[in-house]
């Protein structure tokens, strides 16, 4: 499960929402979400008119800030273009302007990416090498190594106590 936003993280994203609502009307109200992102801020549900928030990356009131207004602009530019305000286009852009703020595609904060929960170990049949990834080869295929053109062979799954 993920991080849970404290109380005052939650009325402040239902402040923003409020004075985003009353200054940019769309005809409705978007549902707020909190998810369990590890590195999205938020995301924008144009079906369903919802935002969704990453408590877990948002744990400072500038970045719940700057993440909702970055999703309802998706959400404005949706209900001012239909289809063609998807996305971070023009319609985006120039709802990010409307919103008063520069339109930047991605955040920079600061993200506790996922451990590595496995290393899979091959062995080269020819020169006994071995190689160490994340992830098992796909199957159907000979692989050979590099070095010396041998055959691989999967040796082990080792499970590591990454995060989930």
């Amino acid at each position: 499960m993920g991080v849970k936003p404290s109380p005052e993280m939650i009325a402040l994203a239902q402040r923003e929402l409020d004075r985003l609502c009353a200054e940019f009307p769309m005809g409705y109200r978007p549902s707020l979400e909190w998810r369990p992102f590890r590195t999205t801020a938020g995301m924008a549900y144009y079906r369903r008119k919802a935002i969704g928030l990453g408590a877990s990356v948002l744990t400072t009131p500038e970045r719940l800030i700057d993440t909702l207004i970055h999703e309802y602009a998706h959400l404005l530019a949706y209900a001012r273009h239909g289809q063609a305000g998807r996305g971070h286009g023009a319609g985006w852009q120039r709802a990010m302007i409307d919103l008063g703020v520069e339109p930047r595609v991605r955040h920079t904060y600061e993200v506790a990416r996922n451990a590595s929960r496995q290393v899979v170990t091959y062995r080269c049949v020819r020169c006994g090498s071995s190689i160490e990834r994340r992830r098992r080869l796909p199957r159907g295929r000979k692989y050979v190594h590099a070095q010396c053109g041998g055959g691989l062979k999967l040796v082990g799954v080792e499970a590591r106590g990454g995060e989930k």
